[in-house]
Order: structure tokens, then C-alpha cells, then sequence
């Protein structure tokens, strides 16, 4: 059996792409290793669900967490009708592991069992200048040294061993103004300009370098009430999740179809790799191969 930090590798962006253009050499390798558990014919995606329930008890590591998220919270409790997942959202010096938007933006940062709280701190304070809600999602183990810990506004989620994410302190709604600053930084040209708009009625029409610094200016003398409102409304549209791609994807790839940027013509062939048809006695990999492929 590989050892779990190579088994995570297959939900790595690298190893997503590769099967974006078909290439199953990485995963093969990976199947050789979950003969006993996969049918005579098997799918990719069976690999994928295969690894995922190995790592669900031995290796939760970020990328677990943030697809437990997108599971419990963005389908479980939304829909990718009401709602749109975003993950790794710059904000200041920080970068949200995933934040959720609905009528409000909702931030949860991860904690795993291989993460330690020095940034913590910093984090969170970047995050309450633009979030309405912040969480702290952790493994049971981290939970004793977080309850030691000044979480400010600050929610605390638990993921417990069944795999379900419980509330253990609720957030608190930010009420104060956006800062406008931060939040400009960490939102696109075609996004800020749009936000402007809706706030104001219009886009600046003026050149590259004097843009950004007027639609600033045009944030910081928004309403707060209505930057926040707006600020979600422009995310939520501008960074809609693909709803026929996702329904595609086996569970356990919910956080990868998010998170990893794969033109059209990539997902589709994705999907079908993922889909294709394999056999175990075409698994002849040796041990020296598959520790090759998984250089």
C-alpha cells in the first residue's frame, strides 16, 4: 500500500489536469495499489472513491476538509442555485480556503491535524474586513488548543469521525463597513468595475492605471449596507460554480472541480476519462514503475 501523503496526490491539480488530457498512467499506478477493493472492471472514478474512503480514515488533510465543506454546506445546506463555493479567495495577506456566498459571504478557514494556528490570528483579522461570517473548521485534536484561543467574531466548526462538520461556537455577524481597500485587492477587474456600477450606475470610463484608484474612491463613498449586499450579488454571478460539471464528478472530486480552472474541452474529457472502463489484469505495474510514476 502507498503511503497516504501519495495516495492525496491524485487530488492534486497536477494529477486532475493530467486526466483532463487523458493520461492515467499516475492513477493506473495508484489502482495497482486497490486490487482488493476494486471490481474485476473498474472506472477511474471507482479509484477515486476508493482512495477517498482510505483517506477519509487515515489522512484528512486540507483537501479533504474543504470537500467535506462543499458536501455539508454548499449542497447540503444551499444549492448551486442559491449559492456559489470559492476557494482560496485572496484576501489582504491571507487566503480564504474556501468561502461560500449566498445572500452573505461566509468564510471558512481549515485547520487539519498537520496545520499549525501561528497565522491565525492574522487570518482572521483579514478576513472580518470583507466577510459577514468567518469559520474555523478543525479535527477533534486541534479543537483543545482552539478553544484556547481569542477567535474574535470568529465561528468554530469540529469534523467529527463520521465525517459531518458540528457547530461548536456560531459566528458572529460582522456588522461594521467593508473595508474597501481590502476588498478591491482581491477582486477582479470585470468584478469591481461591475460592483461599482451597481452601487453607483455606471463604470468609470478611463484608462488602465487610473481606474483601479477611482473605483476605490467610488467603494470607500459606497453605502456599507449596500457595498456588502452588492459585493455578494457580483460574486455569486461572476464566480458561479458549473452545475452540469460538478453533478459529473464523483463526490470526492467536488473541491477539485471547484478549485482547479479546466477549460470546456478539458472537463468533458475529464469526465470521460473518469467514466473509462479498466481491467485488473491490465494492472501490470511493477513496484519500480509505480514508484516512478510517482515522481
Amino acid at each position: 500500500m502507498l503511503n497516504r501523503p501519495d495516495l492525496s496526490q491524485i487530488f492534486s491539480s497536477k494529477r486532475i489536469t493530467e486526466l483532463s488530457f487523458g493520461d492515467t498512467r499516475f492513477i493506473e499506478a495508484i489502482a495497482s495499489s486497490f486490487e482488493a477493493e476494486l471490481a474485476e472492471n473498474f472506472t477511474i472514478s471507482e479509484v477515486y472513491d476508493a482512495c477517498y474512503s482510505t483517506l477519509s480514515k487515515t489522512f484528512r488533510n486540507e483537501y479533504f476538509l474543504k470537500n467535506i465543506i462543499i458536501q455539508k454546506i454548499l449542497l447540503g445546506k444551499h444549492s448551486l442555485n442559491t449559492a456559489t463555493a470559492i476557494t482560496e479567495f485572496r484576501v489582504g495577506k491571507s487566503k480564504a480556503d474556501c468561502v461560500i456566498i449566498n445572500g452573505h459571504s461566509t468564510c471558512y478557514e481549515i485547520k487539519s491535524n498537520y496545520d499549525n494556528l501561528d497565522r491565525l490570528h492574522g487570518q482572521l483579522s483579514h478576513y472580518r474586513m470583507i466577510f459577514d461570517k468567518t469559520y474555523v473548521v478543525a479535527e477533534e485534536s486541534q479543537i483543545e488548543k482552539l478553544s484556547k484561543f481569542d477567535l474574535g467574531d470568529a465561528g468554530l466548526m469540529q469534523l467529527t469521525q463520521r465525517g459531518t462538520l458540528k457547530t461548536l461556537i456560531e459566528a458572529t455577524t460582522i456588522r461594521d463597513a467593508i473595508d474597501a481597500s481590502t476588498l478591491i485587492r482581491s477582486l477582479r477587474m470585470n468584478e469591481y468595475l461591475e460592483l461599482v456600477k451597481r452601487i453607483h450606475g455606471y463604470k468609470p470610463d478611463l484608462c488602465n492605471t487610473e481606474i483601479f484608484f477611482e473605483c476605490e474612491r467610488l467603494m470607500k463613498a459606497a453605502c456599507p449596507t449596500k457595498l456588502r449586499i452588492e459585493f455578494c450579488k457580483v460574486l455569486k454571478n461572476s464566480r458561479k460554480n458549473d452545475q452540469h460539471f460538478l453533478s459529473a464528478l464523483p463526490d470526492s472530486l467536488l473541491a477539485a472541480g471547484i478549485s482547479y480552472k479546466l477549460n470546456k474541452s478539458q472537463q468533458n474529457k475529464l469526465i470521460s476519462t473518469l467514466n473509462s472502463q479498466h481491467r485488473k489484469d491490465a494492472l501490470c505495474i511493477t513496484q519500480s514503475l509505480e514508484a516512478n510514476s510517482l515522481n
